[in-house]
């Protein structure tokens, strides 16, 4: 598994660690489902891109 580094602010870290807490799941886990929700939607709803490649 590849690693990646992300800065949150002091707030949003917080509601990730509530978040956490609530779901009783990892933060890890919680943006990695979020990042696959993102991809999958902006999948969806991108045009083709017009140069063909």
């Amino acid at each position: 598994m590849s690693r990646f580094s992300a800065r949150f602010s002091k707030e949003e870290y917080e509601e990730l660690v509530q978040l956490s807490k609530k779901k009783e799941r990892s933060i890890n886990d919680l943006i990695r489902e979020a990042v696959r929700q993102y991809v999958e939607q902006s999948n969806k709803t991108s045009k083709p891109d017009k140069s063909g490649g």
